[in-house]
């Protein structure tokens, strides 16, 4: 018997060494406490335990069991989302599919950010994710439910990856490669999957159709068969509806239609005339009915209507004009051929379903509903439980046009803002101050008035003095007899806090969408919807975001500024709003011009508005607000602009000039980079909020190493090819002011992705090196010299001294998506790098291990300079999102708080992540466990002995006297 209880020991002991230190953390991160936790592992009752407890074999047991609490070091357990929050989305829906296989329902969506991904069905929520590559090797291009809750994904183009999945899970069940014989045909591919096989579908020009069968599972090639299509060129738009393949040939009056079924192997290509289906005059257009079944629309000329046609063995046309602005969605249900049409209107959105086989069948309202979340949603994908056209029956995946994506089940059930996957500028804006604090500022508010006599400001100020009294005792009063006081006009917890941590991000995402999300939980507080705007940049869809009046301008609320390009006219569009609340303060002005350049002032009205200067495409100056005139008008002969034109590598020069009421832009120099030889690619500047404090480096015999600040300092970056069919990248310091090339560098056999960043005196940018196959950071840094050459103000026209520079190359064992530098109110804290890793981790780097002056000799040693060392460690603990990986990160938004010490991130792309980091540790702010009872014990001691002190030393001095 007591063999078998040692033996028992021996066994829990085997457990306790084996237990996954990671599962303790959990478990206690729940808020479990130790001993539980060992109840548990251990399996046994509380009182067997304190058996247990006593035997010495168990001891050791537990010795080995709690050692294993130090190989593991993580935030603290109150630490742990109070300070940051993630969020996950998936982007732009571009297919999607309801799964009724399993017991728990999901629906799988295909999005344009190379996602696939399982969403709940009753709360939305992502159950798995998985994300391919990007750019066209992840694009998915078919997709398709198969039997026993299994799917099929084709992805990439050449060569293109079939992948076999698993719907409960996730999971690769299998793999196969499919290489293309003509890689330079790979968006005229077709897709098909029908009864577990792929169809792969190539049209031959003047030829035919080529169609390859294989088996979705295993990749085996089934059978090859050519369709004779000779009619088939170049210029012919083709389409696949379900089994059909069809192509609009020519585009004029005697255009036909050509239609194949490419699985039917009796059917022969037909060709008919356009005209006999569609009666209306070209030129015409056909576009895919989304869907199961045979169909497409066709429009002809600029009319906004079109007519739908199926396809069965001939063509059948439907006999109703559909409005363009209309979304359709043909489906099968109990055995019936079904159209879905998706209308919207007035913040309304209809669903009307027509059975296509009854005789002038009327369409049937099976859904109505009326959302601020919906904005010309389309349907994406339905599932009908009973096979009846009945709103309790169907539900409905949305997609709108702002890519937000909804579940339709006679009322909306849940809404996902996938446009927050495209952000495209950011800002971080203080929060207002309470309604308390507002009275207070009304209170002692010193305007003066001067047709008011002084003797009424006084009585003025007695009246509002005694007005904040009894205001503050009816609250009070209130308080104490628990009556709710009157609604204020902003949220209780929308207010400004004492170290100004507590912020609300602006984001704009690309589909035109403006996001006010607040910084402590990442909730949206509010959003607005621009129809129509665009990024000035087609490849970087970049949008700009003035703030040209903060929170802090009380009674004046806060200014915001949208400024976009029109998506049919490319013209300017200005849009301005309360970035607090999300309320327009102006209607959209959609300007006459193209805007060029603009530039936001640093003076302000007097109702401390900042004015943003407009450069059209005729070089003529504009001014918004218009009552921002006066203001621009008096300083506007000293600024200086310039623009960059990427296509044509042209870089310019401008002075703003005012005469006679008209604003002109003369161009004073120009630099020419051929895009032939080399392309721009990238342009940085500094930060405008950005502050210096230290005018210079002290050095190791104390003399003085003053920096080269030069705000007019700007980064080019361009990318070409050498002689020798290598890949350069040409660096450019310009001045634009004055044009001058300050500083410039080649980098032979290397290539993109390039990140910059540009702050003080130095420079931090990343590359790919060809010929080393690894990733590089380089840094620049400029210094004046010992002398300063103006101690006052930098001028780019006096300052012709070129700068020291000093410049150093370090290896990085990582692909680098973003790069950023943290900012402070005061800059006094110390700048830190953050790096955003294709793994996810966000890597917090000391400027330190990035110093171009690290010597390259130990022995040459310097004062807050570390030896050089060649690759650059990523160290686990300066991972500031921990486990919380952040993929397809766009850009890194960092904001000072009011604590010197505090820098605010903002991560932003395919997910959002938020947190702060303090570079120099919180030197201005006691820790979390500062012992305040332990300091208020020490003071009232020293209090209390100084007092018992100076009591017998009078009393010593008196006896001395005495004497």
């Amino acid at each position: 018997m007591e063999q078998r209880n040692s033996r028992t020991l021996l066994d829990t002991c085997d457990i306790c060494i084996a237990y996954n230190s990671l599962q303790l953390l959990q478990d206690m991160k729940r808020g479990t406490s130790i001993m539980s936790v060992v109840h548990t592992l251990l399996g046994i009752s509380r009182g067997n335990f304190c058996r247990l407890f006593t035997d010495s074999q168990f001891l050791q047991c537990l010795v080995i069991f709690l050692s294993l609490l130090n190989l593991s070091q993580c935030l603290y357990e109150d630490q742990i989302g109070k300070f940051d929050w993630k969020q996950n989305y998936v982007g732009k829906v571009k297919y999607a599919s309801f799964d009724s296989v399993y017991a728990a329902k999901k629906i799988i969506v295909v999005t344009e950010e190379n996602v696939i991904a399982a969403l709940n069905i009753r709360t939305g929520q992502i159950l798995w994710r998985r994300l391919f590559e990007k750019g066209y090797a992840g694009q998915v291009r078919a997709f398709a439910n198969v039997a026993n809750g299994e799917f099929v994904s084709v992805s990439g183009n050449v060569p293109a990856i079939v992948r076999y999945w698993n719907l409960a899970t996730g999971h690769i069940l299998n793999e196969w490669i499919l290489a293309e014989r003509n890689p330079d045909r790979i968006e005229d591919v077709k897709w098909h999957i029908r009864d577990g096989k792929l169809h792969h579908i190539l049209p031959i020009y003047n030829s035919g159709i080529e169609v390859t069968s294989y088996d979705c599972k295993s990749g085996e090639k089934l059978n090859t068969r050519n369709i004779s299509v000779p009619f088939i060129s170049q210029e012919t738009k083709c389409l696949l509806a379900a089994s059909y393949y069809i192509c609009l040939v020519g585009n004029t009056d005697q255009a036909k239609l050509s239609y194949v079924n490419i699985f039917d192997s009796k059917s022969q290509p037909q060709l008919k005339p356009i005209n006999a289906i569609f009666d209306s005059h070209g030129p015409y257009h056909i576009s895919l009915v989304p869907g199961n079944v045979a169909a497409i629309t066709v429009s002809a000329g600029n009319s906004r209507k079109k007519r739908m046609i199926l396809f069965e063995q001939d063509p059948i046309p439907i006999p109703r004009d559909i409005e363009g602005e209309n979304f359709l969605y043909l489906t099968t249900l109990d055995g019936k051929k079904v159209l879905l049409e998706t209308s919207y209107n007035n913040g309304a959105t209809r669903i009307t379903a027509t059975e296509l086989s009854a005789n002038e069948a009327q369409p049937e309202k099976i859904a109505y509903v009326t959302s601020n979340s919906l904005y010309m949603p389309k349907i994406v994908a339905n599932d009908c439980t009973y096979q009846t056209l009945k709103a309790k029956n169907c539900k409905f995946l949305l997609a709108s046009e702002d890519h937000s994506i909804s579940l339709l089940h006679q009322k909306v059930v849940w809404t996902r803002e996938e446009a927050l996957a495209t952000i495209s500028a950011v800002e971080i804006v203080d929060l207002p101050i309470s309604d308390r604090e507002q009275a207070i500022e009304k209170e002692f508010d010193q305007t003066e008035n001067l047709d008011v006599d002084s003797s009424w400001d006084v009585f003025g100020m007695l009246i509002r003095r005694l007005t904040s009294q009894a205001n503050q005792m009816k609250t009070f009063i209130e308080s104490i007899l628990g009556l709710e006081p009157l609604q204020s006009s902003q949220r209780a917890d929308l207010v400004r806090d004492k170290f100004g941590l507590h912020k609300i991000i602006v984001a704009v995402s690309n589909a035109g969408k403006i996001f006010g999300i607040e910084t402590k939980r990442g909730e949206i507080i509010w959003q607005l919807r621009i129809p129509n705007i665009r990024g000035f940049d087609l490849c970087t869809k970049n949008i700009i975001l003035y703030i040209q009046r903060g929170s802090r301008h009380f009674p004046h609320p806060a200014f915001c500024s949208l400024i976009a390009a029109d998506k049919e006219t490319n013209n300017g569009v200005i849009f301005s709003f309360n970035p607090i609340n999300g309320q327009p303060l102006s209607d959209i002005s959609r300007l006459g011009y193209r805007i060029k350049q603009s530039l936001l002032l640093h003076t302000t009205t007097d109702t401390y508005l900042r004015p943003i200067v407009l450069l059209d495409s005729d070089d003529r100056v504009h001014v918004y607000p218009d009552i921002a005139n006066p203001i621009a008008e008096s300083i506007l002969n000293n600024l200086y602009i310039f623009t960059v034109n990427k296509t044509t590598g042209v870089v310019t020069g401008y002075s703003l000039q005012f005469a006679s009421g008209n604003h002109h832009a003369h161009k004073v120099w120009e630099q020419v980079f051929n895009p032939k030889i080399q392309r721009i690619t990238h342009v940085a500047s500094k930060n405008p909020i950005e502050r210096v404090h230290s005018q210079g480096r002290v050095l190791s015999d104390r003399s003085v190493l003053y920096k080269y600040i030069n705000p007019n300092l700007v980064v080019i970056v361009t990318q070409g090819i050498s002689a020798a069919h290598k890949g350069t990248l040409n660096l450019y310091l310009i001045d634009v002011v004055s044009g001058n090339v300050i500083y410039s560098n080649v980098h032979k056999r290397t290539k993109g992705p390039v990140h910059i960043v540009h702050s003080e005196n130095w420079l931090v940018y990343s590359y790919y090196n060809e010929k080393s196959r690894r990733t590089e950071i380089a840094t620049l840094e400029l210094y004046e010299g010992k002398a300063q050459s103006n101690t006052t103000v930098f001028s780019s026209l006096s300052n012709m001294k070129l700068p020291i520079v000093e410049r150093q190359a370090f290896i990085f064992p990582a692909y680098i998506e973003s790069l950023q530098e943290t900012i402070t109110e005061k800059g006094i804290t110390s700048k830190h790098i953050l790096v955003a890793l294709a793994n996810g981790g966000v890597l917090e780097l000391p400027w330190i291990l990035l110093d171009p002056r690290r010597p390259i000799n130990p022995e040459l040693r310097e004062e807050g300079v570390i030896p050089y060392m060649p690759e650059i460690p990523i160290h686990m603990d300066s991972i500031i999102n921990y486990n919380q990986s952040v993929y397809r990160v766009s850009g890194i938004h960092t904001s000072p708080s009011g604590l010197e010490s505090t820098c605010l991130v903002f991560v932003y792309g395919l997910d959002l992540f938020y947190t702060r980091v303090a570079p120099s540790k919180t030197f201005d702010l006691l820790k979390e466990d500062f012992d305040y009872y332990l300091i208020v014990i020490v003071l009232s001691a020293l209090v209390i002995s100084s007092y018992v002190t100076k009591k017998l030393a009078s009393q010593k001095v008196q006896k001395q006297a005495w004497k």
